[in-house]
């Protein structure tokens, strides 16, 4: 049988891996002794040989690459806290192929399909109809009706402060925003960073590839830094539990006796999973192209933003088939645990000038932006939940940390990190609907600060 909705609390390990039942000796859907030879195998034909043209090759190339360096990545001690798999798969294909340890065949094999097959729209359009769509409604209005004040919070709070940072410092008003803000907060590289680059060569010209190696940087460290403050919240939390009134709610979210509702876990049958499967596909596509034909009525506005705020309308404002839901869910769920590292690989390759991502990793300005806005975006959810009678630890991990983190994977790390997994479902919104919420901002701030 397949979830259709796993429960957004399914339990995790300290390392933030989920303990639900999943094998964890895996790789998209292979058991590791398959996997690893079949991808090694695919990895050392394009190596050896100029792949065919094409989303099969593409397709084989990417996802072994992926795959491999996900599986290395969250093998090794310690970097497998801090999102190592993701880290890997953004990075290391870029480093092979700067210091010539990738053959010119095997990187243009893997350009040529990201651009011809426009495999970014592909991914980002599904990530963001599934995971509006997908989500539970109920959990959507009364769990988002709460949290979403300190979201809207910390977003006003860090583009005002870093807007002025960057006018006063004289670093740029748009750099700041569209650089470092925009990047961190965004909700990872497939949702955030790839339509903030398409966002930035709308406004200012140019490639958007050229501009995406410039926001990865922002985007893994403020992963880094969020897990490094959810820790620091746990251990505050375990040290000082009474601080103040409301501190810490020891994974609790609101200062009430009722709990917000999560999800709970359905299985549906194989050949049902396929059929809502193939619904969700086309239901994304279907989307995209509404809200392309709106873009292309008011071009000034990305069709990413129509397509958002389409399928929040339809979410909230029309009583949706629970199949269409689900179909929406499962369609998400397949991309993000097919498509992601193969779309990282993608991009590493495409878009990253490694070069250029170790010379802004040594800007000052940029790194601290970068870690000041994930502290920012921590306190500013704490207190503005306070505020509202949630608890100070919990509001300030999934109204901040959950806009600022890595997305779905980032946001295991972070409640591993916090030991308060039970908030998953507040992250999951922080990071689909805030991460929704920093593109429509910066696609209405372009035109006027680019």
């Amino acid at each position: 049988m397949t979830t259709a909705r796993e429960s957004e609390a399914e339990s995790a390990s300290p390392e933030g891996r989920p303990a639900s039942g999943r094998d964890m000796t895996t790789s998209l859907g292979l058991p590791y002794t398959w996997f690893v030879p079949a991808a090694a195998a695919v990895m050392v034909i394009a190596y050896l040989v100029t792949p065919s043209e094409g989303m099969t090759a593409g397709f084989a190339i990417t996802m072994a690459a992926g795959g491999l360096l996900m599986i290395v990545g969250n093998a090794i001690p310690g970097l497998n806290r801090i999102g190592g798999g993701v880290i890997l798969a953004i990075l290391a294909p870029a480093v092979l192929y700067a210091y010539g340890l990738m053959p010119e065949h095997t990187a243009t094999a893997i350009s040529d399909f990201y651009s011809l097959s426009s495999f970014g729209e592909f991914v980002v359009a599904a990530l963001i109809v599934g995971s509006i769509l997908g989500m539970n409604r109920s959990l959507l209005i009364r769990a988002g009706s709460r949290i979403i004040v300190p979201i809207l919070a910390t977003l006003l709070l860090c583009f005002s402060l870093f807007a002025l940072i960057g006018w006063v410092t004289g670093y740029g008003v748009g750099t700041m925003l569209f650089f470092v803000v925009g990047p961190v907060l965004g909700g990872g590289v497939a949702a955030g960073a790839i339509p903030i680059s398409e966002l930035i060569a709308q406004n200012s010209g140019g490639d958007s590839a050229d501009y995406l190696s410039q926001l990865v940087p922002a985007v893994v460290v403020a992963n880094v830094v969020c897990i490094a403050v959810a820790a620091l919240l746990a251990f505050v939390g375990r040290k000082r539990p009474t601080l103040f009134r409301n501190f810490n709610g020891r994974g609790q979210l609101a200062v009430t006796d009722k709990a917000l509702p999560v999800p709970i876990a359905r299985k549906v049958a194989p050949a049902d999973a396929v059929h809502s499967t193939v619904v969700g596909l086309f239901a994304a596509g279907a989307l995209f192209m509404v809200a392309d034909l709106i873009a292309s009525v008011v071009p000034s506005v990305h069709t990413y933003v129509f397509l958002i705020v389409l399928c929040a309308v339809l979410k909230v404002f029309v009583p949706l088939p629970e199949s269409i839901v689900q179909a929406a869910d499962l369609w998400y769920r397949l991309v993000a645990a097919a498509f992601i590292p193969a779309i990282l690989v993608s991009v590493s390759i495409v878009a990253i000038d490694f070069q250029e991502v170790i010379t802004l990793v040594h800007d000052p300005i940029y790194m601290i932006s970068t870690v000041a806005v994930v502290l920012v975006a921590a306190l500013a959810a704490g207190i503005t939940g306070w505020l509202i009678k949630l608890n100070f630890i919990e509001s300030s991990i999934s109204g901040g940390l959950g806009l600022a983190d890595f997305g779905s994977s980032g946001d295991l790390a972070v409640l591993g990190a916090a030991n308060r997994l039970e908030l998953l479902p507040f992250l999951s919104i922080s990071s689909r609907i805030g991460g929704g919420l920093v593109v429509l901002i910066l696609s209405l701030l372009g035109p006027f600060v680019l």
